[in-house]
């Protein structure tokens, strides 16, 4: 069963009501570094929330995305502290460059409006909630009731779409941030979930 969607950007008025619903409910999540370890990891934050560092062993550390350069903290002595926003969804993994053991991810969820509802109910399902830069794109997949992830949108510079539900069931989508030049990617962000009844 598939759900039929419309490609289209979502109007100026309903994504910025959808960034400032979600930038209400971000938060920023701390992530502590220390015997040569990031706590906690993974770590979730909300679509548009931000992930704040701070380095408190005695060693000098980094953080540093794995994959499309997306942040570099450099050398943070003890105290220092780094932040990054993510406005993208993805599961982001990350590690320290001086010490490449030291692993760590960020989990970012896509977001859904309303939450739930009928076969009736037009969803506006987000991914970001910024245009990706220079030669990025975004990829989203659908997995209908019963069935696999099959890709919905390829590509795309789009934040966010409308989702009609084809029936009943759990649908769940995830998105990840690709280069199209490298071919690099972000993992797919975890499943958001729209259960209709």
């Amino acid at each position: 069963m598939r759900s039929r969607f419309i490609a289209a950007v979502v109007p100026l008025a309903a994504a910025l009501a959808l960034v400032s619903q979600g930038s209400a409910l971000a938060a920023t999540k701390g992530v502590t570094i220390s015997d040569f370890m990031y706590s906690p990891t993974p770590v979730k934050v909300k679509l548009g929330g931000q992930v704040k560092w701070t380095n408190n062993g005695p060693s000098h550390h980094t953080t540093t995305s794995d994959v499309l350069s997306l942040w570099n903290s450099g050398s943070l002595n003890t105290a220092g502290t780094f932040s990054f926003t993510f406005t993208a969804a993805g599961g982001f993994a990350y590690h320290c460059t001086i010490h490449p053991f030291m692993e760590g991810a960020v989990n970012v969820p896509m977001t859904a409006s309303p939450k739930s509802g009928g076969t009736s109910t037009t969803f506006t399902i987000a991914w970001a909630t910024a245009a990706p830069t220079g030669n990025r794109v975004y990829d989203v997949q659908e997995k209908a009731p019963g069935g696999k992830y099959m890709t919905i949108q390829n590509g795309v510079t789009s934040l966010s779409t409308s989702f009609h539900p084809s029936g009943t069931g759990t649908f769940m989508f995830r998105a990840r941030e690709r280069d199209t030049s490298s071919g690099q990617s972000t993992n797919y962000s975890p499943a958001l979930k729209i259960v209709i009844s």
